[in-house]
């Protein structure tokens, strides 16, 4: 009867354990899903990030490319420097 109620008790007692390690593998691999889910977002907002300078920084180009007035030739018709 002892060892009846000691194998229960001790199949509980790992019921209870696997339950425990399941939820906690569910946890760390939310815990993974998000951090995945944030990297890429991340790497999303870079990307953006990134094309909006490339964009600005060209656009500041042609502006100062346009308004380059032209310098006037010298005696020789050479640029003055």
């Amino acid at each position: 009867m002892w060892e009846l109620i000691h194998s229960k008790y001790n199949f509980t007692s790992e019921t209870l354990q696997l339950a425990q390690m399941r939820a906690e593998l569910v946890s760390i691999g939310e815990k993974e899903r998000i951090l995945r889910e944030r990297s890429a977002d991340r790497e999303a907002y870079r990307y953006l990030l990134d094309a909006h300078r490339l964009i600005m920084r060209a656009s500041l180009l042609g502006e100062q490319v346009l308004n380059i007035s032209p310098q006037e030739g010298g005696k020789d018709g050479q640029l003055a420097a």
